[in-house]
């Protein structure tokens, strides 16, 4: 899969208007006029993915715009990614992203311009974006309405009367991570271990293709949640390779403890905390299980 880089972090919301919610009060008392609920919050989710595809068609095409004055090859145009939307009234956000990894998008954008004017600029579309969002959902939103509510015969209400301002739109750009590019060449390391645990066993997957070796493995067992760890005080093994794609299971005997070499028991009868300490030769990653 090919890498993305993320430079702004995107959030619009739909609110519906005073006065579309004073339009909504007349079928209060009809009860099948589900779009009325909750001041029309149920109205904005029902077509929820129709707002999502609008919202990304307008910011998209904004930062087309943008991206393309500044002459950024077509190719590399930034692309604009739903990351989440949900009701409260309507959320959506997203992020602006690039092919490629930091170092390459950060070459790309400098051969347009400096990076804090280029973050500046992208922040200061904020408005024209908003205005752009704020005329196309109170388009699209009576559009949705007039038939919605063409059904309630018994509430004689001429399309007229839904209001012209039917919603307000909020619009935000975080530039951060566009200010925060860096030419440095980046060391990482990445985990892709699955890790289960019951009464009598620990199971651990390598979902990655590259080998794991040197795994160390330390278990904790309290009645309480614990917010501190140090090896020393856990139930131990060492597993020197785990290819990629391979799986291992443990019985809990087989961990004892680095103090007394104390085997582990988890068959109490209580609920326990069950902590898993997983070092390598690149890092320690914790995973925290609660056992009813």
């Amino acid at each position: 899969m090919e890498k993305e880089t993320v430079i702004a972090n995107l959030r619009a919301e739909i609110s519906i208007s005073e006065s579309l919610q004073e339009f909504f009060s007349l079928f209060e008392d009809n009860q099948n006029a589900w779009f009325a609920r909750q001041g029309g919050d149920i109205f904005l989710s029902e077509f929820g993915h129709e707002w999502n595809t609008n919202f990304i068609e307008v910011v998209q095409n904004a930062f087309d715009a943008y991206f393309r004055h500044l002459g950024l090859s077509e190719n590399l145009l930034p692309r604009v990614m739903l990351t989440d939307s949900r009701r409260g009234s309507w959320i959506m956000e997203a992020a602006l992203t690039m092919f490629g990894t930091i170092g390459t998008t950060y070459t790309v954008l400098k051969g347009i311009s400096e990076l804090p004017e280029l973050a500046d600029g992208l922040e200061e579309t904020k408005k024209r974006i908003q205005k752009d969002l704020n005329d196309r959902f109170r388009k699209k939103i009576p559009e949705r309405i007039k038939p919605v509510f063409s059904n309630f015969k018994e509430v004689a209400l001429p399309t007229t009367q839904i209001p012209v301002n039917t919603v307000n739109v909020t619009f935000s750009i975080d530039a951060r991570p566009l200010r925060g590019l860096t030419p440095d060449k980046i060391k990482s390391h990445s985990i892709h271990l699955s890790v289960g645990v019951s009464r009598s066993s620990l199971s651990i997957e390598n979902l990655g293709e590259t080998k794991i070796e040197n795994l160390r493995i330390g278990l904790f067992k309290d009645t309480a949640q614990r917010h501190s760890w140090s090896f020393a005080d856990a139930f131990t093994k060492n597993i020197p390779c785990l290819s990629g794609k391979q799986s291992i299971s443990l019985t809990t005997g087989e961990f004892r403890a680095e103090i007394n070499g104390v085997a582990l028991d988890l068959s109490d009868s209580t609920s326990l905390y069950v902590d898993c300490w997983l070092q390598d030769n690149s890092g320690i990653y914790l995973f925290n299980f609660y056992l009813e």
